[in-house]
């Protein structure tokens, strides 16, 4: 089978990115992929596996292939290009968010293409375009979260994959609409020298818990909460560092200076985004991982799935897709106003039990191992693709 896989590539700064070039390499025995990719030109390990070409050679090519797999995410510099051929030669969509109302916004308001974003709200909403600009004119930041937008690409596609039973039960007709995990996979396994250098570079003793928040840092992952939580154990006696590893957003970067004038200074590591080394380097010398994600948008985390990989234990908030994780691999927190103390009792039990945190640890893998390895994906993805 000929596919053409339309998704972005290292070096491009997204989970997707790593997600697809780990997929594909595995596909690649059975499947004739062609890579096709929009500004960035992919690295050289891809380009060597593959054939890659600009997006804008694909509606050319289109028809040289049996399955054309597109992937959506929230990101307007990634998936534009994307989203527009997928809309206009429908094929097997990928939606790795469930919520792309931003990303629409983004991509499609007030330019040529508008007509894409009306589509998809008015099929959403089953409101004409004139009641529906005016709405979103009046309350623009909260019809994002009320509308996904996502439906009308979903019903547009031949096949739809998504990582989550709860994305898949938001639409009406799911026939066509398929689970396939996020799989959980190390792609470098980072050696002791590794893991002592990250924690030297970022003064980071032996005998410090290190509390880890990963990827891009946004409002959503409620780093303040967190912030919060472990000034209030510091203040206890905890031994903590709090790393924040990822870019963070721009309507976030107040809180570094905030931190760094703060008598709290010390506590906090703010790393900038970080290459695949020093990204599971700091992985593994967390001993726990806090992943909140609040409002949700129904997104599927690479950054979960790399904590579990490695075996550490995992805090998620309580909503949508991530209710579907066993209690006994991810301790959740519900964002129904107790959050922080929550949070804080979670925070508070893990640092003084090493066996509680031994036995998060073992489930996680287990969990990987029997659910979400890359083989079990693969396999899963061969059966949406071939039949």
């Amino acid at each position: 089978m000929k596919v053409a896989w339309l998704s972005p590539f290292p070096p491009q700064r997204t989970g997707i990115a790593d997600y697809s070039y780990a997929l594909i390499k595995k596909l690649k025995p059975h499947i004739d992929i062609d890579v096709y990719y929009e500004n960035a030109m992919p690295d050289d390990k891809v380009r060597e596996g593959f054939a890659t070409y600009p997006i804008q050679l694909f509606t050319k090519r289109r028809q040289r292939y049996d399955e054309i797999i597109y992937h959506l995410g929230n990101n307007c510099e990634f998936h534009r290009s994307i989203y527009k051929l997928a809309w206009d030669f429908p094929g097997l969509v990928v939606l790795h968010d469930y919520n792309i109302h931003s990303f629409m916004q983004d991509a499609f308001w007030s330019t040529p293409e508008e007509y894409l974003y009306k589509q998809a709200f008015v099929e959403e909403c089953g409101k004409d375009w004139t009641e529906g600009a005016q709405e979103l004119r009046n309350n623009r930041c909260t019809d994002v979260l009320r509308y996904s937008m996502s439906h009308a690409i979903v019903r547009r596609s031949k096949k739809v994959i998504v990582h989550h039973k709860w994305v898949k039960r938001q639409f009406t007709d799911d026939r066509h609409v398929q689970v396939i995990p996020l799989f959980a996979n190390i792609n470098y396994q980072p050696t002791p020298e590794d893991v002592a250098a990250f924690k030297k570079r970022h003064h980071i003793d032996g005998n410090q818990f290190v509390i880890s928040c990963l990827g891009f840092i946004n409002r959503n992952k409620l780093p303040q909460l967190l912030i919060e939580v472990v000034k209030r154990l510091v203040d206890e006696g905890y031994p903590i560092k709090t790393v924040f590893a990822g870019e963070v957003a721009p309507d976030m970067k107040y809180l570094v200076p905030e931190i760094q004038s703060s008598r709290h200074a010390e506590t906090f590591i703010f790393t900038g985004y970080q290459n695949e080394r020093n990204y599971f380097s700091g992985i593994f010398a967390s001993d726990i991982i806090i992943n909140l994600r609040y409002p949700s948008l129904g997104e599927a985390s690479a950054t979960l799935m790399h904590s579990l990989a490695a075996g550490k234990p995992a805090i998620i908030s309580d909503v949508n897709q991530y209710k579907e994780f066993p209690d006994r691999v991810c301790w959740k927190v519900a964002h129904d106003g107790n959050e922080r103390e929550v949070l804080y009792e979670y925070l508070r039990h893990l640092l003084g039990d090493g066996n509680l945190r031994a036995a998060l640890s073992h489930n996680s893998l287990s969990y990987v191992k029997n659910v979400l390895s890359l083989e079990r994906v693969v396999g899963q993805w061969l059966d949406a693709i071939l039949l």
